[in-house]
């Protein structure tokens, strides 16, 4: 005999409606087997004019509900429907459970059964089957086996989306700076320079050296050099303000001479000039990491922007003589010097082989379009491929198309958590609103990914439109088949 079992499906409220399943189950009709809201529950009608299994013998239906793994499992409930004679047998015996139904064979209205009881998280993969069995007054029940009616799957659905990879546009120049320090020493209170007076000639060559390693680089072009001259804070602030500005130009024009000489093509106007009369800044570091008597008061003064320059000294010098006299004989040598910072930028038009040899060797010279040009070589999402993105994202961490790419290449290697990083810091485009959308749909947060991708192909991103439909199959589908 066939009857119509009518499907699952759960609503935005989570109440089953129904829908037209044709099974053949012998006198059971109208069943429905779910969650709904928090509990699960079954429903159907048993009817017992359909079933007629003699007058001394009767059917035993029992629900038992199972985990996908067998490890857990519920049975519901029997429903035995008997022939006249075990009907009345029963009866009169009362020797049935409480909770079981007793139906009489070929007659009467159906049974409404429902059973309901708490949602187990077993319960989002499990199977509905109705044991049957026949017996009559003096055998034992004989099994006809289960019979499976209907199988859920409440997962969280997951929904790998494409791997979507962008070009990188950014082509800023990219600018190094190359500094240091040189103790270039002058004859008291003058602003000749003498290159062979003590050790200069070293303390220029440092200067020159750090020159040659930028100019002999034929991917560098020098756009600036700065040399900046320091004074130590004894003696007047006027005075040392002319010391410090004469020092420092003198000491330009010695190492723009020389560097002329060297390359003919050197242009003199990348040559700049800086000065402090007083090198306090440097005091005050000496101080915090060294000890001497009177260390923190003396700090304290050097501190103390209150005061002017010459008096600030003066009480240095006046409080704690002793430390004073250490201090001018060991520490304000150290504070005449000149510092000089070398800028560069990185030629632009390299080809693409010089491109990888930096890529090795210097990528932080490397802009983001480079590293795409780079990476166009390879195959798209091969390792080769990975290792330039992921490497452009990490010399880039604010640009957000590099965040895209790396979160991508995680993505599609099912790396989750190694995702999320990149995609906090991957912006607002489209792209980088399916690139959410596909973190939300592999975790099964399949709304959260619909809306994503809606939003991105109102933006006009063709990748999330074509993804759309089957987001939206996963959200429409029905989480119970019947059987």
């Amino acid at each position: 005999m066939t009857h119509k079992i009518y499907t699952l499906a759960l609503a935005a409220i989570a109440t089953i409606s129904a829908g037209a399943a044709e099974v053949s189950f012998e006198g059971v009709d109208n069943l429905t087997s779910g969650r709904v809201a928090s509990n699960y529950v079954l429903t159907m009608q048993v009817n017992p004019a359909d079933i007629k299994p003699g007058r001394d013998r009767e059917m035993i239906l029992t629900p038992v509900l199972r985990s996908e793994s067998g490890n857990d499992s519920i049975v519901m409930p029997t429903v035995r429907i008997a022939g006249r004679n075990r009907y009345f047998s029963h009866l009169r015996n009362n020797d049935l459970p409480a909770s079981e139904r007793m139906l009489e064979a070929g007659k009467g209205e159906p049974l409404s059964y429902r059973f309901e009881t708490p949602w187990q998280p077993w319960m989002n993969q499990s199977d509905l089957n109705i044991a049957r069995a026949t017996a009559n007054c003096c055998d034992a029940p004989v099994g006809q086996g289960p019979t499976l009616v209907a199988r859920h799957d409440y997962r969280d659905p997951v929904m790998p989306l494409a791997p979507l990879y962008i070009a990188l546009t950014g082509d800023s120049t990219i600018t190094i700076e190359a500094q240091g320090s040189a103790f270039v020493d002058f004859v008291v209170n003058r602003t000749e320079l003498k290159p062979d007076y003590r050790g200069n000639r070293a303390e220029i060559d440092k200067i020159i050296k750090s020159v040659d390693v930028v100019a002999q680089d034929p991917d560098a072009i020098i756009t600036r050099i700065t040399i900046k001259g320091y004074a130590s804070p004894e003696g007047s602030y006027s005075n040392n303000v002319r010391l410090a500005m004469g020092r420092t130009n003198t000491l330009k024009e010695y190492v723009t001479a020389d560097l002329v000489k060297r390359y003919p093509g050197f242009n003199p106007d990348v040559m700049h000039t800086d000065y402090e009369p007083e090198d306090w800044d440097g005091l005050r570091r000496w101080l915090e990491n060294n000890e001497i008597a009177h260390r923190d008061e003396i700090l304290a003064i050097a501190n103390d922007l209150s005061l002017e320059p010459d008096p600030r000294n003066s009480k240095i010098q006046n409080l704690y003589p002793e430390e004073y006299r250490y201090i001018l004989a060991e520490v304000y040598p150290a504070l005449r010097h000149s510092d000089y910072t070398i800028r560069y930028s990185i030629k632009t038009d390299i080809d693409v082989e010089h491109l990888k040899e930096m890529f090795e060797k210097t990528p932080e010279r490397l802009r983001p379009v480079d590293f795409y040009l780079i990476a166009n070589t390879y195959a798209v999402g091969s390792e080769p491929y990975n290792r330039v993105m992921l490497k452009a994202a990490s010399q880039y961490p604010a640009d957000e198309e590099a965040a895209i790419n790396a979160a991508n290449i995680y993505l599609a290697k099912g790396d989750l958590k190694a995702a999320e990083p990149f995609i906090a810091r991957c912006g607002q485009t489209p792209q980088a609103l399916y690139t959410r959308a596909n973190l939300a749909a592999r975790r099964g947060d399949l709304h959260r990914a619909l809306s994503l991708l809606e939003e991105a192909s109102k933006q006009g991103l063709d990748e999330a439109k074509h993804a759309i439909p089957g987001i939206q199959a996963l959200l429409d589908r029905n989480p119970v088949t019947y059987y």
